[in-house]
């Protein structure tokens, strides 16, 4: 999938999520609606400055269109089987007094350790 595909995708779903219509958002930022549609579509690609404006407008942070995929965020169902997981939450409850950076680090380590594990290391 092409960069401006999944930006598109993500616009749709943080629109979507932000309850706007695609005439809503295209008013407020002076597109017509078929063009925020071939945004969302991936047919036309965004520039940074525009899509600067739409992160403000739909509250999400710049970096959620340009990062890779949130396809390995857990679902709510996932949420629930791990916080009934002791250990599990066990780490979550540890883990909510660092610092956004140490966070990073543990998760970093976790992801790490998946890795290893993928390629059959330990």
């Amino acid at each position: 999938m092409k960069a401006y595909e999944l930006i598109g995708k993500k616009l749709q779903k943080a629109r979507e999520e932000a309850g706007m219509s695609q005439e809503e958002l295209a008013k407020k930022l002076g597109y017509t609606q078929a063009s925020l549609s071939n945004y969302e579509l991936g047919k036309r690609r965004l520039y940074l400055s525009d899509l600067k404006r739409i992160s403000q407008i739909l509250s999400k942070p710049i970096t959620y269109f340009l990062e890779d995929s949130d396809d390995d965020q857990p679902n709510n169902d996932d949420l629930n089987s791990i916080l009934k997981e002791q250990f599990l939450k066990d780490i979550l409850f540890e883990a909510r007094d660092l610092k956004p950076a140490q966070r990073k680090s543990v998760l970093d380590y976790i992801q790490w350790q998946k890795s290893k594990a993928k390629g059959g290391k330990k």
